[in-house]
Formats: structure tokens, C-alpha cells, sequence
């Protein structure tokens, strides 16, 4: 008996060396992975770049003031331009009420003139910031803004690091954790300085998928910090992956200069909570125009 054991115990001893051989040639690398993710990103803008989705945006300040608004959200993709991304918040509704010169601004910003250039890319982005409120200025508030930190182009400016394994949904994924090191900044303060951000996003690494972000920036000139986090889900129409929320965190925190101020508020806060649905194509037509008007 004690020679039949033998042979049997060397072979399963084998077998548990040679699995782990196995499983280690078969995981991609942190490199392969945010090849993927790029590679993906590129194809996303094509694939929501031409979409309307339904807002529904709750923004709070300083615990007190809130401000519903129900938008359309349009995505755009603008290949050429240093910030492929374009989301236009068109508002419908604000605390329940209609937006009334909503069909003059649309007509002014896009219908007259569908070619949309530089200078009419900062007048979405200012018209889509038109109803925030709280004492922190801010245009960043879009959904896709983070997906720039896996693009081609904007990698190269950024430090990955692979932190864990994390199963979100179905879906099994890497979290990563990524600093920007270098300018220009994706987000620049008021005075226009780079502030460099930081933070995680979660990777499907066998796709690329993107199936979360967490983005975190600082401002130290005017004690100021921004979280953006957002989270996506499959959509059956589309066919892909869409924003499914966006929650966000704008801080100040004030710097007192007499015994009076001391006694006040001592901080300015703004948070957010966007969640989206009613994903589908528009069908006017745009012409991208990365010249200089």
C-alpha cells in the first residue's frame, strides 16, 4: 500500500506547482491593461459620441440651498481638439420649473451655426454650468471628463500603479491608481494653474472596459479640493457601457484673517449627485472646426 501512495502524492504536488505557472503566464500586464483601456477609450468617443441622455442633477450647498434640474446631456466627440470630450447640459427644468429661454439659447448655440469651433466649445461649457450653485465656480461637472486620463495622448503625462482585484457588478476588474506628474493639466483653476490630479479608475483588464472612475485634484493656492466619482452600466439600446452616476465634492476651506472671521464659516462646500438614463442617437449633424475662432 505505502508504494501505491507514493507515486499519487508526487503527482498532485506536481499539479499544484504547475497551476500557479499557469495562471501567472495568463494575467495581462499593468501595460497590456492600460493598452486595452486606451485602445477602448478611442472607440468610446465614436460610440458616445453622438448621444443624448436624460439628467436628473442634484446639487447641495453648504448643506443648506439645493437645486434640481432635469437636462438633456449631449456628448460630443471632438478629435483634434486637447480635450476630446464635449458634454452639453441642455436644462429643461430647474426646481420644477421650465427653463424659459431654453429654444433661444439652443437656437443661438447650435442651430444657426452647427459648426462648432473653439469659442463656441467655451460657450457649451459655460451654458452648461449656467445653473450650478454655491460660491465654488466650476465647468468640469460632466461625466466623461475622467475617461481622458486613459486616452493615447494623455497617458504618457500620468503614473499607474495596480492596487487590487475588485468585482464591481458582474464584471471582474483591476483597480488602478493613477497621479498626473507633468502639465497641461485636465483641470485648470481660476487663475489658470495645472492642478495635477490623482485617483482610480477600475478596468475590466480582459477589454479594457472602463467601469468606473474616481478623480481627485487640489488647489493648495485657495485650499480647494474636487472629487468626481462615476460609475457605469450596460445599456441595452446602445449597446455599451453609459454613465449611470455621477457623484462630486468641491471644498474650500477659509482662511481667516480677524478674530470675527474666525467665528464664521469657515468653509465653502458644493456636492453633487447626477444620474442618468433615456440613452439615445441625435441626428444633427456637427462639424468639429480645431482652428483658432
Amino acid at each position: 500500500m505505502n508504494s501505491d501512495r507514493i507515486p499519487r502524492l508526487f503527482t498532485m504536488a506536481a499539479i499544484v506547482a504547475v497551476f500557479p505557472l499557469i495562471s501567472a503566464a495568463q494575467e495581462p500586464t499593468l501595460e497590456t491593461v492600460l493598452e486595452r483601456a486606451a485602445a477602448y477609450v478611442d472607440r468610446y468617443q465614436t460610440d458616445l459620441g453622438s448621444v443624448i441622455a436624460e439628467e436628473h442633477y442634484l446639487q447641495v450647498s453648504d448643506g443648506r440651498l439645493t437645486r434640481r434640474m432635469v437636462s438633456d446631456l449631449l456628448v460630443l466627440s471632438t478629435p483634434g481638439l486637447q480635450e476630446p470630450w464635449l458634454a452639453f447640459r441642455d436644462v429643461i427644468k430647474v426646481d420644477g420649473k421650465e427653463v424659459p429661454d431654453r429654444q433661444q439659447r439652443l437656437e443661438e448655440l447650435f442651430l444657426k451655426s452647427p459648426r462648432i469651433t473653439r469659442q463656441l466649445r467655451r460657450r457649451l461649457m459655460a451654458e452648461s454650468a449656467r445653473f450650478n450653485i454655491g460660491a465654488i465656480t466650476r465647468n468640469t461637472n460632466v461625466p466623461t471628463m475622467a475617461l481622458q486620463v486613459l486616452s493615447v495622448t494623455e497617458q504618457p503625462r500620468f503614473e499607474f500603479r495596480k492596487d487590487d482585484n475588485q468585482r464591481i457588478g458582474k464584471i471582474n476588474t483591476w483597480e488602478i491608481e493613477f497621479e498626473e506628474n507633468k502639465p497641461p493639466a485636465l483641470i485648470t483653476g481660476s487663475n489658470g494653474k495645472d492642478l495635477l490630479g490623482h485617483g482610480k479608475v477600475w478596468i475590466e483588464p480582459s477589454t479594457g472596459r472602463v467601469i468606473q472612475t474616481d478623480f481627485r485634484t487640489e488647489d493648495d493656492s485657495v485650499d480647494l479640493e474636487i472629487e468626481m466619482r462615476v460609475t457605469y452600466r450596460p445599456d441595452d439600446t446602445l449597446g455599451i457601457l453609459v454613465p449611470a452616476k455621477m457623484t462630486e465634492r468641491y471644498l474650500v476651506r477659509l482662511r481667516p484673517i480677524t478674530t470675527r472671521e474666525r467665528l464664521a464659516r469657515r468653509t465653502i462646500e458644493v456636492n453633487g449627485e447626477a444620474t442618468y438614463s433615456n440613452f439615445r442617437r441625435f441626428l444633427v449633424e456637427v462639424t468639429i472646426d480645431v482652428g483658432a475662432g
